[in-house]
């Protein structure tokens, strides 16, 4: 910890009773870093002391404190002139910054019960932080410390060897390349030849030839084997450096719909690797999902969640980012409703006339995890009564299918079923929410404005300019401010996390949740369409809204939040119990369980400094 926070860790109340005091240190971070040495000269330094509940135990500004102090049983408050500031439970510990620094504690300790202490003496805390791993903890920022530790995990929250091999490894011969004035039979002949997809032809910058591109770009167009290779080549190529990992390439390539990507070294292209390269390196490739998905009749729907919480599973223990994995599922959903629709317009026919298909919130953000429902909705040019029940029928026919395949119905009713319309329907939808005076309206409203159009032709775009006409309101700020409000940290006193009956808190409502609604409140101040949520904190720095240090915060603590949550859908779906936002606190290791009432801290704070900023806080009056 850094700064005049007293406290440094936090672990639940009862998880290491039945452990003994080198046992009970051992499951703390950062002391879990320490070699085996440093460790054995912690513990036999360590001091056993009973306080009594009401004692003081380090006074504000009085002497500086000589023990790192860390609660075995029992808890400590934190005041500031009176002021309760923070609680201190087993597992946490206080006096640290006064103890690295020789200064004088800036909050009073006391004893709310009765305290069993671990005392570490200062000078041997000063040895341990020789230990770079032991420092990095209690000196970095929560947004370092989060990004550390944001890693895979198993069931129980044991970090799993990340299978995290280089795209390097499946280039597995040299670039096949030929001159520039290569023509198309050449080209061709050398792919017969070298038994490979693809060509590079050595242009600035080089430019690629695919099979794919014989056939579309030369045959069906009906040009001959002499047409120049370079017309019907494309460039750049789109590379990533040799040591991104295979699922990153993975995320990339299915991102962008392509069959081949480069891969370069130092700034140069050495190879191409190819969808069916990535294949072969992993029979769970989201790839494999992903042309099943294209293809599935309709009695194949009913395996798609399987299929995905296996992929899902491969990507997390192979390490990729929470944020990468929910990128993917969003685009493997993609896929998904696009067979859906085209499984219905088998049945209906073609559509009366243009239209989108829009996605809501979540998936139109890219953030969606496996414990979903349906949130979609439909625009259509003009069109007559039969043209509508058309659409009508459409629409019902793929929200059933998409229940079918494992994402149920928005209990809501916010389905294209429901919300259907011209798109001069949709204007004047979006100027009435945008101008209603009802803060808990606009934010149940706000998940129109999170949209991304997955298929047709329509185009939509107007919708955005709807709102970003009114990014001058700030009246209308201000109660997008308030309904930002509206999901909160579950905090109680002296922020403590705050649990249900059951022992669970519920990581969607009390952490996603507020993230979400601060990063559109700054992206609509900003002006900005950006949907995802890490880039509207972006943009929100850029526009001079946000500190660097608390959208870092923020992005973390997201990051932080979605692995969590990605990983107790994994545990439920294992062990075929229902899937849920809620984990249970008992359940976390100490470090996670610091981690988890840090970040809660960090959006409480930033968001309740945004809210008053925007004058969200007098609207809500």
């Amino acid at each position: 910890m850094t700064g005049c926070d007293e406290r440094a860790t936090v672990a639940h109340p009862h998880a290491h009773e039945a452990l003994g005091p080198e046992g009970f240190l051992r499951a703390l971070a950062p002391f879990d870093r320490l070699d085996d040495d440093a460790f054995a000269e912690a513990v036999a330094s360590l001091e056993v002391i009973y306080v009594p509940a009401g004692t003081r135990i380090l006074e504000r500004d009085g002497e500086p404190s000589v023990h790192l102090n860390v609660i075995r049983k029992g808890t400590a408050l934190l005041s500031r002139d009176g002021v309760p500031a923070l609680s201190v439970e087993a597992g946490e510990w206080f006096g640290l910054p006064s103890v690295l620094d020789d200064a004088r504690p800036e909050f009073d300790v006391d004893a709310l019960d009765d305290l069993l202490i671990y005392r570490l003496p200062g000078q041997v805390v000063h040895r341990l932080t020789r230990s770079p791993d032991f420092a990095e903890q209690v000196t970095r920022g929560l947004a370092s410390r989060l990004r550390a530790t944001s890693r895979a995990t198993d069931a129980e929250g044991a970090p799993i060897a990340a299978a995290m091999a280089a795209v390097s490894t499946l280039v597995r011969r040299p670039l096949v390349t030929l001159p520039r004035g290569a023509d198309v039979g050449e080209i061709a002949r050398t792919m017969r030849a070298e038994a490979i997809s693809s060509v590079v032809l050595s242009t600035e910058p080089p430019a690629i030839v695919t099979t794919s591109d014989l056939r579309d770009r030369v045959l069906a167009e009906g040009h001959g084997p002499q047409t120049p290779g370079a017309s019907v080549a494309s460039h750049p190529i789109l590379s990533v450096d040799e040591s991104t990992s295979i699922t990153e390439a993975r995320v990339t390539m299915l991102e962008r719909s392509m069959h081949h990507l480069g891969v370069q070294r130092d700034g140069r292209l050495v190879g191409i690797i190819t969808t069916g390269d990535l294949l072969r390196s992993d029979a769970s490739s989201p790839f494999h999902v992903q042309r099943e998905l294209a293809t599935a009749p309709r009695d194949a729907l009913a395996s798609v969640p399987d299929r995905l919480h296996a992929t899902v599973a491969g990507l997390l223990s192979g390490g990729l980012s929470p944020l990468e994995v929910t990128r993917t599922v969003s685009m493997l959903t993609d896929v998904l409703v696009r067979r859906a629709m085209s499984l219905a317009a088998d049945e209906l026919g073609p559509a009366p006339c243009a239209y989108a298909w829009l996605t809501l919130g979540s998936d139109a953000r890219r953030e969606q995890t496996l414990l979903t429902d349906q949130d979609h909705a439909l625009v259509h040019e003009e069109t007559d009564d039969e043209g509508v029940a058309w659409f009508h029928a459409f629409a019902t026919d793929v929200t059933d299918l998409l229940a079918l395949a494992g994402l149920p119905k928005c209990p809501g009713g916010v389905m294209a079923t429901n919300w259907s319309g011209t798109i001069e329907t949709w204007r004047d939808r979006y100027a009435k929410w945008i101008t209603a005076p009802d803060v808990r309206a606009l934010y149940e409203t706000s998940i129109f404005f999170d949209h991304r159009v997955v298929a047709g032709s329509l185009e939509v775009g107007e919708l955005d300019e709807v709102v970003r006409q009114h990014r001058g309101d700030g009246v209308l700020i201000a109660r997008l401010a308030a309904a930002a409000g509206t999901s909160r940290a579950p905090l109680g006193l002296f922020h403590r996390i705050r649990s249900t009956a059951d022992g669970t808190v519920d990581l969607k409502a009390g952490g996603i949740n507020p993230i979400i609604a601060l990063g559109r409140v700054l992206a609509f101040e900003a002006g900005s369409s950006v949907r995802s949520t890490t880039d509207r904190l972006e943009v929100a720095v850029e526009h001079g809204a946000l500190a660097r240090d608390a959208a870092d915060e923020l992005t973390e603590a997201f990051r932080f939040f979605q692995q969590l949550r990605l990983e107790q859908h994994q545990r439920a779906w294992r062990q075929r119990t229902e899937l849920t936002n809620k984990i249970l606190l008992e359940e976390l290791t100490p470090t996670r369980r610091r981690h988890l009432k840090e970040a809660f801290v960090a959006v409480g704070r930033i968001q309740q400094a945004t809210i008053q900023r925007l004058g969200g806080e007098e609207v809500s009056r």
